[in-house]
């Protein structure tokens, strides 16, 4: 009779995805996303002014304020550096009316400056920044919120 009386039957088996692991694992990726943007910004709105974010929701109106203060002090700061060609007369073009320096310290070789600085910001008084003007060309201003 030969072997086409035994015919075998082959079929394909997969197995059906486990929907509550697919569920679970977006649930996973969706919660550490959301914890990372809440670190992020926790971390922006401690001093969102040093981290150039001064925008809403991460800054508030007196930091707003605060930061167009310290836009003034960081061009004064650079056009200072480029006209003289060093650091040294930068605690003296800082001050203004509303930028008093309270405190300065130099690097022994010039290429950086440390300021503490006691500005007046309108519509909420008095802040303290500390200031580092640093780097012959281009000069980097970088501050940091301080207690008076």
């Amino acid at each position: 009779m030969g072997t086409l009386g035994v015919v075998k039957h082959w079929s394909l088996v997969s197995a059906r995805p486990q929907p509550t692991g697919s569920r679970h694992a977006t649930l996973v990726v969706v919660l550490s996303v959301l914890a990372g943007i809440a670190v992020v910004g926790r971390v922006l709105s401690a001093d969102p002014i040093a981290y150039g974010v001064p925008v809403w929701p991460f800054a508030d109106t007196a930091e707003q304020a605060e930061s167009r203060v310290m836009t003034s002090v960081a061009s004064a700061a650079r056009t200072s550096a480029a006209n003289e060609g060093n650091l040294k007369k930068i605690p003296e073009s800082v001050t203004a009316t509303d930028v008093e320096v309270l405190r300065t310290r130099a690097r022994h070789d010039g290429l950086a400056v440390w300021l503490l600085l006691r500005l007046e910001v309108p519509a909420v008084g008095t802040r303290c920044r500390e200031v580092v003007v640093s780097g012959a060309t281009p000069v980097e201003v970088n501050s940091r919120h301080v207690t008076c």
